[in-house]
């Protein structure tokens, strides 16, 4: 990426970033609403992005939106439900191509957010004023659905455990479309009263990218007297009194092992504690794949993954039932070792270059451009990828081993599998 992100406030609630690239041929429009997880809302929450983008008053089936979809040249109508720490953050975007490519002059911008705005402004509703009920039923299945495939998924599962263990009690404790028996008991009659709730206490988080120049006014019109001015905060640092041990067995082949460490971070730091990650786990050259996984032949795959917003790090593996608590040893020796400085200049380069690499190619998908910039609404002021790279390539050994210091074990996950599986 060449151009840098614009910031324009256009509620007290809400901010409107572009970042024109002529690049693309395409553009990207999206609304993104941020509220605290609670147990209460969570599950609805989750259900409501993929309702409201089914029909709206003036597409009012299936077939009527998917015919103006094709219209505006093909463009694609999306929603998606991420989670940031204690946030659950609720996402529409429409996606088309650029202007300069409209045979019919049309603006596409403008058009595009209109279908947008449609969708959040003015979803289908019967003569109830509910959502249709073939709708509901049809999206509240596949939440349901999505929830049992990450059940099955155990890399996933174990992963999700983990992060309930170490944050219990806390709302980034709560999955990011909560929990099964929440997502059961939901009913039609509640969701259009939570819609408007949330569109009236999420803060918004809107971007226009690609090969657009966005008139603020369009948004500002719309987005002006809605949403609240939340302070974005990231998970509070408690330091581990004790590291909690939980065991789980399930009729499985192969045993999952999670582990999680807390540490004290800064918003600046987020680049220092992702290279010390990659060092220690996140690329093929790091320790824990070169010894516990190649040399130690401990485990199926063993990684390590850094989330900022969280102030956490965990280290995962798959692994034969006989072997978890060797790879659990084999682990700790492995941070030990860091920390005690044995760290080479080939390592600390490999992982500067891969994830150099990675920061490189954010620029090459709006999704991506997105993703990047929504996770660093946390930080301010947010950091290009480029400033980011050029961040990383100044750290040294001194530092990587400094961060590796400030981890500390707080929770060890095990889901064991059962003898003769």
């Amino acid at each position: 990426m060449t151009n840098e992100l614009q910031f324009r406030p256009v509620g007290a609630g809400a901010a409107l970033k572009s970042l024109a690239d002529p690049r693309f041929k395409t553009m990207r429009v999206s609304v993104n609403m941020l509220v605290p997880l609670t147990e209460k809302t969570a599950a609805a929450y989750a259900l409501l992005p993929s309702l409201v983008s089914r029909a709206t008053q003036q597409y009012p089936d299936y077939t009527a939106l998917n015919c103006r979809l094709s219209e505006l040249y093909g463009a694609s109508l999306n929603s998606c439900v991420r989670k940031y720490g204690g946030w659950q953050s609720v996402g529409l975007s429409v996606s088309g191509i650029a202007n300069r490519y409209a045979f019919g002059g049309e603006d596409m911008l403008e058009e595009l957010s209109k279908l947008l705005f449609s969708v959040i402004f003015s979803p289908l509703k019967d003569a109830d004023g509910l959502f249709p009920q073939e709708g509901f039923e049809q999206e509240k299945r596949q939440l349901l659905e999505m929830k049992d495939a990450e059940y099955n998924d155990k890399m996933t599962y174990s992963h999700q455990r983990c992060e309930e263990i170490l944050f219990q009690g806390q709302q980034a404790g709560i999955n990011r479309c909560g929990s099964r028996q929440n997502i059961e008991v939901l009913r039609r009659e509640g969701l259009p009263a939570l819609w408007e709730e949330l569109l009236r206490t999420a803060r918004f988080e809107i971007f226009a990218l690609g090969d657009c120049d966005p008139d603020p006014g369009l948004f500002q019109e719309k987005f002006g007297s809605m949403g609240s001015a939340s302070a974005l905060d990231r998970v509070p640092y408690a330091e581990p009194q004790k590291v909690r041990r939980v065991t789980e067995e399930q009729p499985l082949s192969q045993s999952k092992l999670s582990m999680a460490f807390r540490l004290d971070t800064k918003p600046e730091e987020r680049m220092l504690f992702q290279l010390m990650s990659a060092v220690l786990g996140g690329t093929p050259s790091s320790k824990l794949f070169q010894n516990v996984r190649e040399k130690m032949s401990l485990c199926y795959y063993c990684s390590s993954s850094f989330s900022s917003v969280s102030g956490a790090l965990f280290v995962e593996s798959g692994v034969e039932t006989a072997n978890l608590e060797k790879t659990e040893e084999a682990v700790l020796a492995q941070l030990k070792a860091l920390q005690q400085g044995d760290v080479s200049e080939e390592e600390l380069t490999f992982a500067k270059l891969a994830l150099c690499n990675a920061l490189h190619s954010v620029g090459d998908s709006l999704g991506a451009v997105e993703n990047w910039y929504l996770a660093r609404a946390f930080d301010e002021p947010a950091q290009s990828p480029e400033q980011a790279a050029e961040q990383l390539m100044g750290y040294k050994r001194e530092d990587v081993v400094e961060a590796a210091n400030r981890l500390c074990l707080d929770t060890v996950y095990r889901l064991k599998g059962s003898e003769g599986c």
